[in-house]
């Protein structure tokens, strides 16, 4: 409800401004503001294009008028341009010629000057075709397949190093909706430039199974990383699927902290070193996650695994959860994990950064992973409020539970006539016990272990009635690089804990460049609260509240005193509050010389910071487009770490 009221509060106008003023068309109303007037221009509305197929194909009347709005709109805008070209990219026409030509300059996050063009006309495409795959719109099809037609002559007379040189511009996944579009139409001219959109210098070293992620831009890398396998999919390519299953692995058993994200200051920590995502008010960002999320699903389609759905579980009940406003519905771009730091949320009219554009899609498609099927087993993925149509078997699934608030679930069946086929229940890596099943009321033994499913082969009938038990228990997760850092884990979920609502400057954002970063004064990490015990005690000195469900106490444990009385309680609840993600854990022997340490090398950074006037990171998105950097023929890499 609350996505579909953000959704309903754009102008759709105001989104198409940017593709009618390209194509020399009058605009009924003015550009947005902020990203959509900085470079971006129109990259929301490919965005906003999914997000209404979303909940056109889950039955709202009005998001499907939207859609078809926009998508005639923007079939004007292509007869209009007359090539094809469908796009919102300010003097565009101006930089494909260019681009033509084979004379251009590539950056990182600039191709002859205009910022990451083709990651802008990715969402687009991919916009397009949701509205067509999902939606079903025809109008949609017809505009996406002439845009290819468009991307394709655009490079037809680059030979491959030149369209390399191009791809080492974040470019989104091209490469995966050019596969697209061959799967639409079965012409494999598609596929092949599918392949040739395909960037080499990332997908070599996934081949060789060598990671070599450290300090890339992480959301550049992971839409490349789905075009892998979904041509490896259409291409009968194992081993791209192969190289995109590392890619996974790395990132999301390696790479990610317990609530799913990963990156800081939008790029690859060190995997063997989470300091920096600690300290820094730019923890992980959600487009990773909505990434991930996607590659995820399609992985699991091709090589089912059981970590896929575990994984999925996390990032969904954590950090997608929470990365919308319970009120207001503002979405949330970064989510620190520095000790007593916050978030900042978007509005409507003034914030159209990227994690707005891939947050509308995120809150129509929580459904998305729950159930996966074949001719004769229908599995459950997600233990979610939902309802599931397998219209082949005449089936309707209920599911009816309010999870993680409450350990359990009930699965209801509405069948046309008795029916034989396999249900298999996910038994989750964290549940507290064993996997516990009655049917119709009645006990059913299944064998099942974590990180699996439980089958259940049987004739059922209308009505049946599954009931599962899913006991959670409390537990401590460390950082992937074994610091002294740890989560606080429940069942599924990350608890956090609110520490106070002091400075919260830029809460909601404006339509400044770089106002989705929360502005605030950081706290000093010598005066954060410690969870300070032996690190095998600490799960046990963490206490449910009586009355509350899914709050918890750790007064036990928690130094300095003055923050006992703190709760903890699911991140997706925690909001307009400085909080505790990560705690520092430390033995009481230990507790004061642990405490020296920080509170040194605190008034070091303070000292640093006083006297800095201002920073960039070289090779860095934010900082480099904040302070207008150009440059010829550059690298970025790395040097002594």
């Amino acid at each position: 409800a609350l996505n579909l009221r953000y959704l309903a509060a754009l102008d759709m106008d105001r989104l198409l401004a940017p593709f009618r003023i390209e194509a020399g068309l009058p605009s009924p109303a003015p550009k947005y503001p902020n990203w959509e007037s900085m470079g971006l221009d129109g990259h929301t509305a490919g965005h906003y294009l999914s997000a209404l197929a979303q909940q056109a194909a889950q039955g709202s009347a009005e998001m499907r008028r939207r859609l078809d709005y926009m998508v005639a709109a923007l079939a004007e805008v292509q007869a209009a341009n007359g090539d094809g070209y469908v796009g919102g990219v300010p003097n565009g026409r101006v930089l494909w010629e260019r681009i033509a030509s084979g004379d251009f300059q590539a950056e990182s996050f600039a191709l002859e000057g205009a910022w990451v063009p083709f990651y802008n006309l990715h969402k687009t495409f991919a916009g397009l075709r949701d509205a067509w795959v999902l939606a079903g719109n025809g109008q949609a099809r017809e505009v996406l397949v002439r845009f290819a037609d468009w991307a394709g002559a655009l490079v037809a007379n680059l030979d491959d190093d030149q369209l390399q040189r191009v791809l080492d511009t974040e470019h989104g996944g091209m490469n995966e909706v050019l596969a697209d579009v061959y799967a639409v139409t079965g012409e494999h001219r598609y596929l092949a430039l599918a392949r040739r959109f395909s960037h080499r210098a990332i997908l070599e070293p996934l081949l060789r199974r060598e990671d070599r992620l450290d300090g890339l831009h992480a959301n550049t890398q992971i839409p490349k990383v789905i075009g892998f396998a979904r041509i490896g999919e259409l291409d009968g390519d194992a081993a791209w699927i192969e190289a995109a299953q590392f890619f996974w692995e790395r990132v999301a058993l390696h790479r990610s902290i317990a609530f799913g994200g990963n990156s800081v200051r939008e790029h690859f920590n060190p995997a063997g070193d989470f300091s920096g995502m600690v300290a820094s008010r730019e923890g992980p960002e959600t487009c990773n996650s909505y990434n991930m999320l996607r590659l995820t699903l399609l992985l699991e389609r091709l090589r089912p695994d059981p970590r896929h759905a575990d994984f999925y579980e996390r990032v969904l009940f954590n950090h997608i959860l929470s990365t919308q406003h319970p009120d207001h519905g503002g979405l949330v771009y970064f989510t620190p994990i520095r000790p007593r730091h916050y978030r900042v949320y978007s509005q409507p009219q003034e914030c159209f950064w990227c994690c707005v554009g891939s947050g509308m899609e995120n809150h129509g498609r929580h459904g998305a992973f729950a159930y996966t099927h074949d001719e004769a087993t229908l599995r459950v993925n997600l233990y979610l409020d939902s309802e599931l149509r397998w219209a082949e078997s005449g089936l309707v699934l209920r599911q009816r539970t309010r999870f993680p608030e409450e350990p359990r679930s009930v699965l209801e069946l509405a069948l046309d006539t008795p029916h034989s086929f396999a249900l298999e229940l996910r038994h989750p890596h964290w549940l507290a016990g064993p996997l516990r099943v009655r049917i119709n009321g009645r006990s059913w033994p299944v064998e099942s272990r974590p990180s699996s499913h439980a089958r259940i082969e049987r004739r059922w009938q209308d009505g049946d009635r599954i009931e599962v038990e899913l006991p959670m228990a409390t537990r401590i997760e460390a950082l992937p690089d074994g610091s002294d850092w740890v989560a606080v884990m429940h069942g599924p979920l990350m608890l956090a804990a609110r520490t106070g609502g002091e400075d919260l400057e830029g809460l909601i954002a404006d339509d400044g460049r770089g106002s989705h970063i929360a502005p605030g004064p950081y706290l000093p990490l010598d005066q954060a609260p410690m969870l300070v015990g032996e690190r095998e005690a600490l799960a046990a000195g963490i206490r449910p509240v009586p009355g509350h469900p899914l709050v918890f106490s750790a007064d036990a444990l928690v130094r300095p005193m003055s923050f006992r009385g703190l709760r903890l309680e699911p991140l997706y609840r925690v909001h307009d509050a400085r909080y505790m993600a990560y705690w520092r854990t430390t033995t009481p022997e230990r507790y004061p010389a642990v405490v020296a340490a920080i509170e040194a090398a605190e008034r070091q950074r303070q000292a640093l910071e006083a006297r800095t006037l201002d920073q960039v990171q070289p090779g860095e998105q934010q900082p480099e487009v904040h302070h207008a950097y150009q440059g010829r023929d550059s690298r970025t890499g790395n040097m002594l770490g």
